[in-house]
Parts: C-alpha cells; sequence; structure tokens
C-alpha cells in the first residue's frame, strides 16, 4: 500500500507536469497569471497543512487517508471541468489543500514503518513517487500527441485513484490506525515550530522540494514552449528528471549509510547548481535534458533525509512533526513555480530557472548546520 499511495501522487504530478502547458493555453494564460494561479493553490495547501496536520495523528492514518484521498479526487475531477480563471483558482484551492494533507498522511504513515521496524523505508517510498512521476510524465505525453484531449488524461486519473482509496479501506496501518488523542493536540505541533533543529531540517526541504516544484512545473513548459519541443519531447525531458530521481531514492539509503546525512545533502546541493548550469547555458535538447537528469539524482535525496530526521525529533508526535517539516517543504514545492513564474514574467522563463541553481547552493551551505546526531543513519535497511 505504502508504493501504491505514493506511487499515484508522483503518477499525479508527473501528469499535471506535462499538462499545465496545455491547461494554460486552454485558458489563454501566461506564466504571471499561471503563476498567481499556482500561488493561490500554494497559500491555502499551506495554511491547511499548518492548521489541520495534527488531525493525521489524531483521525488516525486510515481515516485521514481515505478523505484527503476522496477530496483529491474532486480537485483533479475540477482540472477536467475548469472552463474559466475563476473556476481553476477554486479548483486549485481544493486540489493543493487535499494534496498537501495528503502528502502529510502517506509520510507520517511512511515514518510509522520505519520506526516500527527500525529500517529505514523512507528513499524506498519516494522512489515510488519519482517512479509514478516518470510513468505519468510519459503517459500524459504520448496521450497528448496522439491527439488526446488534457481533460480526459485529467479524469483518467481517478481510476487508479479510487482503487487506492479502496485499498486504503482494507489496510491494517502500523501505527496511527485508530487515531491518538494526544497526538491530535495542537499544542505540541505549534512549539514544534519553534524547534531550531527542525527548522533547519525544514529549511533544508523547502530549498530541495522547492526546486522538485519548480522542475515539475516549468521543465515541460520551458522544453515545449522556450525550445519549442513537441508534446512528446517535451514529456519525455520530465520523464528524465523524475526517472533520474527515483534511481537516485533507490540509493539514497546506501549513500546515506556511506557518507551520513550532511555529507548527502551537501553533495545533493552543488550536483543540482551544476546540473541546472548545463541545461540553461545551451540550447541543445540532448545538453538541457542531461543537466535535467543530474539535477534529478541530486536532488533525489534531500527530501527522504528531512522526513526520516523529522520522525527522529519526535518519536511521539510522529504526524504533527512530520506535518512541520511538510508544510515547510511542501511550501517550498508550491510556492517555489510561483516565484519562478513571476520571475518568467518579467525576466524570460530560462533567467527565472537558475532559482534552481542558486537554492543548490543554498542546500550546501545549510548542511554544514545539521546537528551530528542527525548526520548519519540510526538503523539498517
Amino acid at each position: 500500500m505504502g508504493l501504491g499511495a505514493f506511487g499515484f501522487f508522483g503518477l499525479f504530478w508527473g501528469v499535471f507536469a506535462v499538462l499545465l502547458t496545455d491547461l494554460g493555453r486552454a485558458l489563454d494564460l501566461s506564466p504571471g497569471p499561471l503563476g498567481a494561479a499556482l500561488f493561490v493553490g500554494a497559500l491555502a495547501s499551506i495554511l491547511a497543512m499548518a492548521t489541520l496536520g495534527w488531525a493525521a495523528d489524531r483521525l488516525g492514518r486510515k481515516a485521514f487517508l481515505i478523505l484527503t484521498g476522496t477530496v483529491l479526487g474532486t480537485g483533479i475531477s475540477g482540472l477536467a471541468l475548469s472552463g474559466g480563471y475563476a473556476a481553476l483558482l477554486a479548483t486549485l484551492v481544493v486540489l493543493y489543500s487535499a494534496s498537501g494533507l495528503y502528502d502529510v498522511g502517506i509520510n507520517s504513515a511512511a515514518v510509522d514503518l520505519e520506526q516500527a521496524t527500525g529500517r529505514r523505508f523512507m528513499s524506498l517510498v519516494h522512489a515510488a513517487f519519482s517512479g509514478g512521476a516518470t510513468v505519468g510524465a510519459i503517459g500524459a505525453g504520448v496521450l497528448v500527441q496522439a491527439g488526446t484531449d488534457y481533460r480526459i488524461v485529467y479524469l483518467l486519473l481517478l481510476v487508479p485513484l479510487g482503487l487506492l482509496i479502496l485499498a486504503f479501506a482494507n489496510t491494517r496501518f502500523p501505527a496511527g490506525e485508530q487515531g491518538e488523542p494526544g497526538g491530535g493536540i495542537r499544542g505540541p505541533q505549534y512549539a514544534l515550530y519553534r524547534h531550531l533543529p527542525l527548522l533547519l531540517v525544514g529549511g533544508i526541504a523547502t530549498l530541495g522540494l522547492g526546486s522538485e516544484g519548480e522542475m515539475e512545473h516549468w521543465s515541460g513548459i520551458y522544453l515545449r514552449d522556450t525550445l519549442g519541443l513537441p508534446a512528446l519531447l517535451g514529456g519525455s525531458g520530465v520523464a528524465v528528471f523524475y526517472a533520474a530521481m527515483a534511481v537516485g531514492r533507490l540509493g539514497t539509503a546506501g549513500v546515506v549509510r556511506l557518507f551520513g546525512n550532511r555529507l548527502t545533502l551537501l553533495g545533493a546541493g552543488l550536483f543540482t547548481a551544476a546540473g541546472m548550469a548545463l541545461a540553461l547555458v545551451t540550447r541543445e535538447p540532448a545538453l538541457v535534458v542531461g543537466g535535467f537528469l543530474i539535477v534529478g539524482l541530486a536532488l533525489s535525496s534531500v527530501a527522504p533525509i528531512a522526513f526520516s530526521v523529522a520522525g527522529d525529533v519526535a518519536p511521539g508526535g510522529t504526524g504533527a512533526a512530520v506535518s512541520v517539516v511538510t508544510t515547510l517543504g511542501y511550501g517550498g514545492f508550491l510556492l517555489g513555480p510561483v516565484l519562478v513564474g513571476g520571475l518568467a514574467e518579467w525576466l524570460g522563463l530560462r533567467t527565472a530557472l537558475w532559482t534552481i541553481a542558486l537554492a543548490g547552493i543554498a542546500i550546501a551551505i545549510l548542511s554544514a548546520r545539521v546537528s551530528a546526531e542527525s548526520s548519519g543513519p540510526k538503523h539498517t535497511s
């Protein structure tokens, strides 16, 4: 179930990344208004996670995931039905809020599994996310290239989502099954926002997931609109990024065992900056895609490390701790694309995407502040 939950989440974002170009064209939106719409969704998601993330503990993982998955399906349906800008704004509020809370739920369940078994699973389930995103990006590109209406592609996502919700209903979760009364208290969660080590991890997660969001939202538009590539090639470039993320995450546990979290994050930041620089200094498609591959491999370890460390910080209130890091990190995932959209409106998309290289440098700098206690693995995998 865990792999399927993350795999579908990736499938959705892979499809969304490729179809964002088609959605923008259908509603006649330039990067500025499209970025503003994404900002509205991002703000709603951050508020939802900050105020409702505790419900992952209070309701229990099963009920929380069934509820958020159902609302997520409503938002996906809205993408297919939106015929104007106002409808798109309302849809993104629902979609992104549900998406953020769903992310809290699946990551909390994954941390529960780590703590119950004493093994690291986070990189594996995040690899499932990236693998699902690869399939989604390629599949969406193939379908659009073949002439399928983008609205139909969105609606096709409801089939695996429905099956996943049924799987949630028939799964026994290792923790949080019936809800944890103490875990639902809001006070401890808000206290964690003053916990400096957790905020450091959240800052790194913000930069890493922000860069992922920028790649997922804008790399397809960059390939298709800025470089003029057809839908299939544009989707394939996005898929290369996702595939690199999947491969990198499969190897993350081994890399962390050898080098620890601190050095792994340092390398992730430096290679992110180098890969993005390679992609942006040329218009040659092969080199651009090669740069995307390097960025994907580099960023692959950032989120799994951040969520694992969050679970170690507050093992008695996993949902609350993960909610803090998810709120900060997922906030970056959502606000990063908005930042790029605004900069692209003024400076052009190529210039705006240099923010990813700058984020890589910042990750490398912040990695030096990761505490010795969390710089190495605590469990075997």
